[in-house]
C-alpha cells in the first residue's frame, strides 16, 4: 500500500518493491534471476534503454507536457512519455536502434492545438517557430500559452521554451552554444496556463497534443 512516501521502491530486506501492470507490489528477493539472453530479448532491452535515456533527455518537457494526461493513471508524467512514444524507438538488433523522432509526443492533453510552422535558424544561438490559430471554434482558454521543446540528441538534453501568448504568433529560443552545428528536433504545444475552464470542461494545466515542427542544425 502506498504510504506518505509513496510506495516503495528496489529492494527491502528479503523483499522487491517494484510497478506490475501499473500496481505496486512485492515479491520475494530472488538471488538467482533468470536472464534470458535470446536476441529478442535484447532487443527489446536495447530499445528500453534508449527510450530511457531519451526520457532523461525530453524530462523537462516530458514532464510538464504529461503532467495532466498522466493523473488518474497511476503513472508519472515521465512514465506516460515512455509509454506513449514506446513505438517510436525500434531496433533491428542488439546494436542497431532507430528513433522516429518526427511521431514522438513532447506532450499529451485535450486542448486544442495552433498549427505550427517550419522552424527558422537564420539567427545565431536562436530558433523561432510562428504558429496560426485556428480561431474561436477551438474553445480557447484566456490563460492558452504556446511553447517549443527543442530536444539534440548530441547533446543528450532538450530546452523548454518560456509561454507565449497566441497573439504572440511566434516563439523563440535561445540555445547554448556548445550546440553550434549540432542536429536538434522541435516540437509546438498550447497548455492552459489559467484557471479551469469548467464551461468548456478544460481544467487549469491541461495541453494539446505536441506536434512536430521539423529538424534543422543550430548555426
Amino acid at each position: 500500500m502506498k504510504g506518505i512516501l509513496g510506495a516503495q521502491y528496489g529492494k527491502v530486506g528479503p523483499v522487491v518493491g517494484r510497478k506490475f501492470r501499473e500496481e505496486n507490489v512485492y515479491s520475494a528477493y530472488q538471488k538467482n534471476v533468470f536472464n534470458p539472453r535470446t536476441e529478442a530479448q535484447q532487443i527489446h532491452r536495447t530499445r528500453f534503454r534508449a527510450l530511457s535515456e531519451i526520457a532523461h533527455g525530453f524530462a523537462c518537457g516530458a514532464i510538464f507536457g504529461f503532467r495532466t494526461a498522466a493523473k488518474g493513471t497511476n503513472l508519472s508524467p515521465r512514465n506516460l512519455f515512455q509509454k506513449t512514444n514506446w513505438p517510436c524507438v525500434t531496433a533491428s538488433s542488439p546494436d542497431a536502434t532507430n528513433i522516429d523522432y518526427s511521431g514522438m509526443k513532447v506532450s499529451r492533453g485535450g486542448l486544442s492545438n495552433v498549427n505550427f510552422f517550419a522552424p527558422n535558424f537564420d539567427i545565431p544561438n536562436k530558433i523561432s517557430v510562428s504558429f496560426e490559430d485556428y480561431g474561436a471554434a477551438c474553445q480557447r482558454t484566456a490563460g492558452d500559452r504556446a511553447f517549443i521543446f527543442v530536444y539534440c540528441p548530441d547533446a543528450g538534453t532538450g530546452i523548454l521554451s518560456e509561454e507565449v501568448k497566441l497573439e504572440a504568433g511566434k516563439v523563440s529560443l535561445d540555445t547554448p552554444t556548445a550546440w553550434n552545428g549540432l542536429k536538434v528536433h522541435i516540437w509546438g504545444f498550447v497548455r492552459n496556463q489559467g484557471a479551469a475552464n469548467l464551461e468548456l470542461g478544460i481544467p487549469a494545466g491541461e495541453c494539446s497534443d505536441s506536434q512536430y515542427c521539423g529538424s534543422g542544425n543550430i548555426g
